[in-house]
């Protein structure tokens, strides 16, 4: 028996002569044929290697101009850098690849190889860690709602994914801003849904042409669908519900006047606790609180929200040391109408008296002992 083996492009036919008889085996060029490996980072596609003897002839300033990424079948090209890195071409994206598809990779018109970005383990699922508010009594003129998942999640999706269903059964279409960008922090984990704030201003044509979002005695659930993916195409898995009751109007801005601190000890790594004495809302009570010390320095540290965001703990890095300090706080924290510290947020516009002059920052003063 005799053997002749001839290699194409594409194909490899291994070609046998033998008792009369002929076999024809075809196989597609694999990634592995042309080299060519993903990058990973937190279980993300973040790049690609591509082996530099696949575009000898192009200069290094002339990648951009000369190579492409495109998903496949597709003729736009990706949005990313290419860079010679090592012996190797780094193609990084401007986002990362997506679990699932497949990418070609070009130089000019000739298409140098395919990669296939495989799909997670079927039980590797991110999750909804909260909603807020978390009170099971809001105030009818409620303004934001946050979704915290446990890892990035793809953006655009909310209006198919997130619903207000009345009495557990009739979901409220319009009540949810469609806002495009969404509203992410920065790496996608946290969203802020807004109710439509012209429905929520007595004074505005959409409330009165289509009423208020939420009406008082009513209950009320956020629903988040299982489907929504993730930045690596996968899905929550189950749906989240958070039920609540609305309850009369909130039109009072918060007062720091009738907050309580409880101080830390000398030399302790004591959370700073706040009692604020009504909830606020979850993500500027995170953003808009400081604490500074004699000198004027910003003490290190992370605000978390506790008790149904009622109270709020200040976790230093480093202990405390004796002496006077200054809860600073700007004033655009809200609380869950969307009430500032220097204003209502649905005040009465045709009333005259003088409103009191804003300020930027109101502070509170404790002291270390």
């Amino acid at each position: 028996m005799s053997g002749t083996y001839k290699r194409c492009w594409c194909f490899l036919i291994r070609l046998y002569i033998g008792c009369n008889l002929i076999f024809f085996v075809s196989c597609q060029q694999s990634t592995e044929d042309a080299g060519i490996r993903i990058r990973w980072a937190d279980k993300r596609a973040t790049g690609l290697r591509i082996p530099r003897q696949l575009a000898l002839a192009v200069a290094a300033d002339s990648l951009n101009q000369r190579m492409a990424v495109r998903l496949a079948g597709n003729e736009t090209s990706m949005l990313g850098q290419f860079q010679l890195a090592d012996n190797d071409i780094l193609f990084e994206p401007l986002i990362p690849l997506t679990r699932g598809l497949h990418y070609t990779i070009w130089l000019g018109n000739k298409r140098l190889g395919e990669v296939a970005i495989p799909n997670l383990n079927p039980d590797d699922k991110p999750t909804v860690l909260g909603i807020y508010p978390t009170q099971d009594s809001l105030p009818e003129n409620l303004l934001k709602i946050y979704l915290h998942f446990s890892r990035p999640m793809r953006e655009g999706q909310s209006p198919k994914y997130v619903a207000i269903l009345k009495n557990k059964n009739d979901t409220l279409p319009g009540v949810l801003l469609d806002l495009q960008p969404e509203l992410w922090n920065a790496d996608r984990t946290l969203l802020t849904l807004w109710l439509d704030p012209g429905r929520i201003k007595r004074d505005l044509q959409p409330n009165k042409r289509l009423g208020a979002p939420l009406q008082t005695g009513v209950p009320y659930q956020i629903v988040v669908s299982a489907n929504w993916p993730d930045t690596q195409g996968a899905t929550l898995g189950r749906s989240a519900t958070k039920s609540f009751v609305t309850v009369p109007r909130d039109s009072l801005s918060p007062d720091p006047e009738q907050w309580s601190i409880n101080q830390p000890k000398q030399g302790s790594l004591d959370p700073l606790e706040v009692t604020f004495g009504e909830p606020l809302d979850y993500s500027l009570l995170t953003e808009t609180l400081h604490v500074i010390d004699e000198e004027g320095r910003a003490i290190a540290g992370k605000w978390q929200p506790v008790d149904e965001e009622k109270r709020g703990l200040f976790k230093p890095v480093m202990s405390w040391n004796t002496g006077q300090y200054r809860l600073k706080i700007e004033s655009r924290l809200e609380d869950l109408a969307g009430n500032n510290l220097n204003r209502p947020f649905d005040r009465d516009i045709t009333r005259k008296n003088k409103s009191p002059t804003p300020h930027l920052f109101v502070d509170m003063l404790f002291r270390v002992k």
